[in-house]
């Protein structure tokens, strides 16, 4: 009898993975039921974190129109963008690197138990690694947390000053090294740096914010990078230009007070110091960047 019963559970769990398949692929699972499928921990900040499906599967699809075959997603979390990038177009392929490892645990869980072949997950440092393999970044606000308030961060931030001046130019650097074509995905803004090489292609909302798709159409850089905010600017490689758009920037965010725009306007909250300081002190390797 209990092995029955054991079995029937068995059987019931499979089918539901299977209907949570077949929505996900056809578009019609909802966040709510999604989420179901992560960590308690992960579930109870997914609003925030992670990328809503429809935005996800947007997201994916601007990247295979654009030629993208190898998507990295640098702070892939638990997984929720690689998974629904895979399971909507599966002749892509989809690598998620995140640093927390009970994370990439979840992610590579999920993934399992959707049969998704084409989505893998690595612990370690996105940035510490060659993007020479990848043809398509997507970019969920990166560098947010590192600035969020304590009640919004998903665990405990550390050295977010010191991690926006030094993430922000390290990803401007991959970005630079990627070879011509390359497709850039960013929701609610990169939060950093992006090198003139690439051009903004479709700019489109979705979700909660802005979805922009860039390509990388040159080899050479300008004397300029744009800043992927809420809007988009050109600027020098001046601090103070720099400076003056940062500023400029978080008061506008201040003044929108939505809730929804937490995440994109988290990254212009620098840390201590002024803000001054803080642009001074991505400069040095905008300097370098643009050399």
């Amino acid at each position: 009898m209990l092995a029955r019963n054991l079995l029937g559970r068995v059987a019931m769990h499979d089918d539901y993975l299977e209907r949570v398949r077949e929505r996900l692929a056809a578009g019609e699972l909802l966040d709510a039921a999604f989420d179901q499928l992560l960590p308690t921990a992960a579930r109870s900040k997914s609003m925030l974190h992670w990328t809503p499906l429809g935005v996800a599967r947007l997201a994916a699809t601007r990247l295979a129109e654009h030629g993208a075959r190898s998507v990295l997603d640098a702070g892939s979390g638990p997984g929720k963008f690689c998974v629904v990038g895979a399971s909507t177009h599966p002749r892509l392929a989809f690598v998620g690197v995140e640093q927390r490892f009970r994370l990439v645990a979840a992610a590579r869980e999920l993934a399992a138990r959707l049969r998704l072949g084409n989505a893998r997950f690595e612990l370690g440092d996105a940035l510490g690694r060659s993007w020479a393999t990848f043809d398509g970044f997507y970019f969920f606000n990166p560098f947010a947390e590192n600035s969020l308030g304590a009640h919004d961060v998903f665990d405990a931030a550390r050295g977010a000053a010191q991690r926006f001046r030094t993430e922000a130019v390290r990803v401007a650097w991959r970005l630079r090294e990627a070879r011509r074509g390359s497709v850039l995905v960013t929701y609610h803004g990169l939060g950093g740096p992006i090198p003139s090489s690439y051009d903004l292609a479709l700019e489109e909302e979705s979700g909660s914010g802005c979805l922009r798709t860039w390509v990388k159409a040159r080899d050479y850089e300008e004397d300029w990078v744009y800043l992927d905010y809420g809007t988009v600017s050109r600027v020098s490689w001046c601090a103070s230009t720099l400076d003056s758009r940062l500023r400029q920037r978080r008061s506008a965010y201040a003044a929108a007070g939505d809730v929804s725009l937490k995440r994109s306007a988290a990254d212009l909250q620098l840390g201590g110091g002024s803000d001054g300081a803080a642009a001074l002190g991505l400069q040095g390797g905008l300097d370098d960047l643009a050399g």
